[in-house]
């Protein structure tokens, strides 16, 4: 019998709108792909004249991932991430670290009915910044400015929503609330950026070989997610000694390492479907 079917290589596409350069125009701004980052709609560029009246809610409530059967991630979250998650990569304009949150097509086994995430599970960086993201000025190419999802339903003005948290203080400086969330925005680009090196290294060393997963659930029915690389172990033994050497000064033998390790998280993704029988 044929398997049900989930490939990656449609997710893929939709991280090439995440990885593209992100410029802001004006008020608002766009990607110079087709459309918007992963989640990302309607973005719109904080200003203290626009904005000096609206707040941001907090809010633990995740139902914008809960259709995300991958979240990308940064090599820097590869230590947190492999207690949860298999970490894989695509193919999106150059390899893509992500994690894999679901099985099934539109699944994320991490956010509940509630929209809660998980409890004791780590929460990529990517799902925390939300509903904020870094945007490059349009005239400074490394000057980048915080932008806001206005879709999120978590930036309101204060006069709806008093239990709101000022965006600015008095003074047109970023509020309390907003400090962190700048800090946390500017470290995951730093992050990212910081990646480049290692994924361009990974690429050439062609040590990333396609694979798919195949699940069998208690109906005896039969899923494949595919669409994913990873890096093959013999291919990655061969490598030369000085290669190995250098990867190792840099640090990025530990993160193929924690890659490989977290294949053992395919497991638990499947008990989390078993224990969730509405998901199926």
């Amino acid at each position: 019998m044929k398997k049900p079917n989930c490939s990656l290589q449609t997710l893929s596409k939709q991280l090439k709108k995440y990885v593209f350069q992100i410029v802001c125009t004006g008020g608002c701004f766009m990607a110079t792909s087709s459309g918007m980052p992963l989640f990302y709609q309607k973005p719109q560029v904080l200003h203290f004249d626009a904005h000096k009246d609206m707040g941001v809610v907090s809010s633990t409530d995740y139902s914008f991932a809960a259709n995300a059967t991958a979240i990308p991630l940064s090599v820097s979250e590869f230590m947190p991430v492999i207690r949860h998650y298999p970490i894989v990569f695509i193919d999106a304009e150059g390899a893509v670290p992500i994690a894999i949150t679901g099985i099934k097509q539109g699944q994320n086994l991490m956010v509940g009915a509630d929209g809660a995430w998980e409890k004791n599970t780590y929460i990529p960086a990517y799902i925390r910044r939300y509903p904020f993201i870094l945007v490059q000025a349009p005239d400074d190419k490394d000057r980048r400015i915080l932008a806001f999802e206005t879709t999120s339903g978590r930036v309101k003005p204060l006069s709806e929503a008093p239990e709101a948290t000022p965006l600015f203080k008095a003074d047109g400086q970023p509020s309390e609330a907003i400090q962190p969330m700048m800090q946390l925005c500017e470290l995951y680009h730093q992050h990212r950026a910081h990646d480049a090196d290692f994924l361009q290294a990974v690429m050439a060393a062609d040590i990333l070989v396609s694979r798919h997963a195949d699940f069998e659930f208690p109906d005896k029915s039969h899923y494949r997610l595919d669409g994913f690389q990873v890096v093959d172990p013999e291919r990655y033994r061969a490598l030369p000694v000085k290669t190995i050497r250098e990867w190792n000064k840099n640090g990025w033998t530990d993160a193929i390492a924690l890659h490989l390790a977290s294949a053992q998280n395919w497991g638990l993704l499947l008990e989390r479907n078993h224990q969730r029988p509405t998901v199926n």
